[in-house]
């Protein structure tokens, strides 16, 4: 099942190197999650490997303009395209006024956009469905800011073949053995779960922290998590500024990587004084070497570990 993160822009405040402000898209098995929604974004999703048009639910972290500019546009297009499949987007209350004012301008839309807000001081799960279930988590920015943690549901035990066959389990015993049960053979007696199953792989995880000054409580709430991505817009010769604007730099990001436990650190949001960020991987390597450069057009596959 496809666990894959397509980064579309990974850029700061303004476009600029051949960089893209901050856009995702987050593919969870059949289903494609949009994040944030920088400037340019429809030539980036057509670009991707993205189908835009399966896209259904959207996560926005904050109102500033490097990540909500690309919105009015794809959502006209979508109308301009008898778009008929509605749209969940999510985000902090400033968000849906932008929306309000959006919808009153251009004022036709043959799909329904339904805006959840996302108000909250500690994590909160604002989305769940049979794969995947979403929490929000607050950023520390100079305005209302989220992060979204995306964490697959457990799966049930896995069958093994070799179980079906030596002891001739019909078929319809087989949900309830991967959901724990035993099994009552009339030749070998009762055989325990863990001889006709094998532990299902571990739910997988991604964590998307953009944008934020250093925040500790976040290694607490993404612990563990297989991939964070985190801004890393500064690099420690900038610092003063980092703090003065509510961003981080590199070594901060991976402080948090490190804090967390998590396996992989992608970083992004790259001032646009940085022709090329690679500065800011050596900084963050220092700290968390289990780090990599986010790029515009990167795909990164989360595999069962």
């Amino acid at each position: 099942m496809k666990f894959e993160l397509q980064l579309l822009g990974t850029n700061g405040a303004l476009p600029a190197h051949g960089r893209f402000p901050t856009q995702q898209v987050l593919q969870v098995h059949h289903k494609q999650f949009l994040i944030d929604c920088g400037e340019g974004l429809q030539m980036q999703l057509d670009q991707s490997q993205a189908r835009p048009g399966h896209i259904q639910t959207i996560c926005i972290s904050h109102e500033h303009g490097d990540h909500i500019l690309g919105l009015p546009g794809l959502l006209s297009s979508w109308a301009l395209n008898t778009r008929e499949k509605p749209v969940d987007i999510y985000g902090p209350p400033a968000v849906g006024d932008f929306l309000k004012a959006f919808q009153h301008l251009f004022q036709h839309f043959p799909y329904a956009i339904n805006f959840n807000p996302v108000e909250s001081s500690a994590p909160s799960i604002i989305y769940e469905d049979q794969l995947l279930q979403i929490t929000a988590f607050p950023l520390r920015h100079r305005v209302p800011t989220y992060g979204y943690l995306f964490r697959e549901q457990p799966q049930p035990r896995r069958m093994l073949k070799s179980a079906i066959e030596r002891y001739r389990i019909p078929f319809a015993a087989i949900p309830g053995i991967k959901n724990g049960q035993g099994y009552h053979s009339t030749e070998d007696g009762y055989i325990p779960n863990d001889e006709l199953t094998a532990p299902p792989p571990r739910p997988r995880s991604y964590a998307f922290c953009s944008d934020t000054a250093y925040h500790e409580p976040l290694a607490e709430w993404l612990a563990g998590t297989d991939l964070i991505y985190h801004e890393a817009t500064f690099s420690e010769r900038h610092k003063e500024q980092a703090r003065k604007t509510m961003h981080a730099t590199a070594s901060q990001a991976a402080q948090i990587a490190l804090l967390a436990g998590a396996r992989q650190l992608v970083i992004g949001h790259y001032s646009p004084r940085y022709r090329t960020p690679d500065r800011l991987l050596y900084e963050a390597c220092a700290v968390f070497p289990n780090t990599f450069l986010g790029a515009d057009g990167m795909i990164v596959p989360l595999l069962y570990q």
